[in-house]
């Protein structure tokens, strides 16, 4: 496996959702916040949920076919972020998500985050600055230490941006996380 596939944020673990759990996560969504409310809830999954390293996020002002994507990789249905791509897990994963419906993204961004780091205090996020918002889009800047939950529990500093957009009915449809440095560079920050 390569680095990237080992260090990526995202889905490590790939649970399906069932169509009654994706149809009951619907109907308490939060539509057509206004930028200060969503920057607010935003900036409160930042500081007291620590999202960013423990999956805990406002599940109610996502889209539930949001897709996640970091310098490493989308998280989507084919295969779990996080995990490495053999050729025996591909065909696992392939079997166990031919049902899968879009709404499973959003679990598997949660549940394989919490699941890749050890949370806090080893793991840590917090905003720089403020969390900016409109009406197409949220962006705030973070600094973070990922402890990641293998042996030896290695720790990554970063720093980066994380860019959300907002769709027609003010849910958001993507998050994109772009970090300040490459993957090697980061790689090399590595520490115990």
């Amino acid at each position: 496996a390569t680095a990237g596939t080992l260090f990526s944020r995202g889905a490590a673990l790939g649970t399906a959702a069932s169509v009654a759990h994706a149809a009951s996560a619907e109907t308490g969504k939060q539509a057509r916040l206004s930028p200060s409310e969503i920057a607010a809830i935003v900036q409160k999954d930042m500081t007291e949920n620590q999202f960013l390293v423990t999956g805990k996020l406002t599940r109610s002002i996502y889209d539930e076919a949001a897709t996640f994507k970091d310098e490493i990789d989308t998280c989507a249905l084919s295969r779990p972020r996080g995990l490495p791509r053999t050729a025996a897990l591909k065909d696992m994963l392939d079997a166990s998500h031919a049902t899968a419906a879009p709404s499973d993204t959003l679990d598997k961004w949660i549940k394989g985050t919490g699941a890749l780091f050890v949370g806090p205090p080893k793991s840590f996020t917090e905003v720089v600055g403020d969390v900016s918002a409109s009406d197409s889009e949220i962006r705030f800047r973070f600094n973070e230490v990922l402890c990641f939950n293998i042996p030896l529990n290695p720790k990554i500093p970063l720093t980066g941006e994380v860019i959300l957009t907002r769709g027609e009915n003010g849910l958001i449809t993507r998050y994109l996380e772009v970090w300040d440095t490459n993957l090697a560079e980061t790689l090399k920050k590595t520490y115990f």
